[in-house]
């Protein structure tokens, strides 16, 4: 049988301790649950692409194939007039399958739309944008919309000179983006919409009115298309992409730009985005599969709203702060903390990275946690059970390294009213793991 010893100071502190001993005897026999981890979405961005053909059909099986939980485009959706008679097969061919309600006569469409267009001056041939204004039913005024997935809240922008309500800097449309950009309470913030602001593309290149102030304005990300290619540009301390090719043709580049950093044109394609609370990775992979780019923005600062159960709770510390005293993280806790020394629990009055420890709560409720992320850490461990914290992204358990390798003799398990066995070590949460000897666990945050 499984026994953890308390030692005689902390069963004179808090008798109450002795509830946690006695939920260690049960560990042995509460068996595996999963824990959840936190909120990730895939998303697919395409560019300039509405043109029935076989780069089209291309790319579409790629992006069907990633099974993404949306699509966004950026533009020029319907080649070459945006006329009625064109919309569905150059759009409802490939992509019925993401768009509700869906008119079309390609297949029976979405149960929810999950296709996120933008303007292109293609679309604005079309007298009013009528066709394309009809065809799909989109958030706001449908030019313009904002929405919320996940941790990322998108802003969807009509670059376009047509646009009636502006596309300057100091326009009505600019106006409503830096209100709802300020509003927003969302990790990342991603504006798209089809006119670059910066390209080094030949036929278009950058289009000055649309430099606007999106970072001074709260945004994390810009796309765009209208140049058939792909380009990752850094202005401002701000990652900008041009992704135009879609499917309709490709062009080329002239000079770099200053801030140009990836250039792409050789093959048609589309980015598959990964988003949660930590990391927003960007790949663009072409249609034959080949990955050209890789980007990843990751949160330097973490607000995590952790749930605590009534009662005890095994927590951990994934950030790092400047005041780790507990009764500054925690001003509702109702015991002092407690941590495991290998022999026993002993009482703490700070926090410490990497390490797990126990917290009472009189109530369940949400506790905030904020500092700077902790994208690896090195945890001392020692022969028998120990106690361990982790890191401020979900780690598997197959991904912590073993310093010697070999030297773990039991699962993970962490606690909600029961112990749980996990497959993944969450942000905030405590864990059990048994050691062989004396060693290491390495946790570094995956690779997007």
């Amino acid at each position: 049988m499984l026994v953890f010893n308390l030692n005689e100071r902390t069963k004179r502190k808090d008798s109450t301790i002795c509830h946690i001993g006695i939920l260690l005897l049960l560990f042995v026999f509460s068996f595996p649950r999963t824990l959840n981890t936190q909120t990730t979405v895939r998303f697919t961005v395409i560019g300039d692409y509405g043109w029935q053909g076989q780069a089209d059909l291309d790319v579409s099986n790629l992006v069907k194939s990633w099974n993404p939980e949306f699509i966004i485009t950026t533009g020029d959706n319907n080649y070459d007039y945006g006329e009625a008679t064109t919309i569905d097969r150059n759009i409802g061919q490939y992509y019925h399958d993401f768009i509700y309600p869906y008119t079309g006569s390609y297949g029976a469409g979405a149960t929810e739309n999950s296709f996120f267009p933008t303007l292109g001056n293609h679309d604005w041939v079309a007298a009013g944008a009528t066709p394309y204004l009809n065809y799909f039913t989109l958030p706001g005024n449908e030019r313009y919309y904002d929405f919320v997935k996940g941790p990322v809240h998108f802003f969807a922008l009509d670059s376009d000179l047509h646009e009636q309500d502006g596309n300057s800097s100091t326009s009505v449309q600019a106006t409503w983006l830096k209100n709802k950009l300020s509003a927003s309470t969302s990790r990342w913030k991603v504006v798209y919409f089809h006119h670059a602001p910066y390209s080094s593309g030949t036929m278009h290149a950058s289009n000055t009115t649309l430099q606007w102030p999106f970072k001074a304005w709260g945004a994390s990300a810009v796309l765009s298309g209208h140049e058939h290619n792909y380009e990752r540009l850094t202005e401002n301390d701000l990652v900008y992409f041009v992704n135009g090719s879609g499917g309709r043709s490709l062009y080329s580049f002239g000079t770099a730009i200053s801030g140009s950093q990836i250039r792409y044109s050789s093959d048609y394609g589309a980015q598959l985005v990964t988003a949660n609370d930590d990391t927003l990775t960007f790949k663009f992979i072409t249609r034959t599969g080949s990955i050209i780019d890789t980007y990843s923005l990751v949160a330097s600062h973490h607000n995590y709203s952790l749930s605590v159960q009534k009662g005890w709770n095994l927590l951990s510390l994934p950030v790092k702060v400047l005041d780790p005293r507990t009764t500054t993280l925690f001003s509702t806790v109702t015991s002092p903390a407690f941590a495991y020394n290998g022999y026993g629990y002993s009482e703490t009055d700070s926090i410490q990275n990497g390490t797990g420890f126990w917290l009472k709560f009189n109530t369940a409720q949400s506790v905030d946690m904020n500092g700077d992320s902790l994208l690896q850490g090195t945890i001392d461990v020692v022969a028998g059970w120990n106690m361990i914290g982790t890191i401020v992204q979900p780690i598997t358990v197959s991904s912590i390294i073993q310093e010697p390798a070999d030297n773990v003799a039991s699962g993970y398990f962490g606690y909600t009213s029961s112990y749980l066995a996990v497959d993944t070590l969450k942000p905030g949460i405590g864990h059990w793991v048994k050691i062989k000897q004396d060693g290491k666990l390495i946790l570094k945050s995956p690779t997007p």
